[in-house]
């Protein structure tokens, strides 16, 4: 009987990584692209005004997630970031992916990462902890274009 068990935890575990790779594949990474003119910072990390790449490594968000992963390369790769995310919902889809960034005195940091036709996004932590506090010039947007089939 122990056999019979051990064979049948076997084919369910088998099972269980067969339907959770299926639904890996299907949440495919979204990579944008944009020129940023300005220097920004990404968790504690400064880049400067340049070519990046922005790769939401999780997937497309969904209103429902709690979580997602982003990625920010600069053109030439010499620096990089992975950052935990939250996962900020809208009340109406982007029409074109775009990048929210926050000015806090001399520093730009990035806020937010939009997918075009999704109304749930990346939010990063910022040290502004109180958004609707900043006057409208200390927020900045940015258009980005979706790459590699990120649409």
């Amino acid at each position: 009987m122990n056999k019979k068990a051990l064979a049948l935890f076997a084919t369910l575990i088998t099972l269980i990584g067969i339907t959770a790779g299926a639904s890996a594949q299907t949440r495919r990474k979204v990579t944008l692209e944009a020129s940023v003119p300005f220097e920004f910072v990404v968790a504690n990390r400064a880049f400067p005004a340049g070519k990046y790449t922005f790769e939401m490594a999780t997937g497309s968000p969904k209103v429902n997630d709690e979580a997602g992963v982003l990625l920010v390369r600069r053109g030439d790769s010499r620096l990089y970031a992975a950052v935990a995310t939250e996962v900020a919902a809208d009340s109406n889809a982007h029409v074109e992916p775009k990048l929210v960034f926050l000015r806090n005195g001399h520093r730009v940091f990035l806020s937010k990462v939009w997918r075009q036709g999704n109304t749930a996004g990346y939010i990063l932590h910022t040290p502004s902890a109180d958004v609707d506090e900043l006057q409208e010039s200390e927020v900045l947007t940015l258009g980005a274009r979706a790459v590699d089939g990120g649409f």
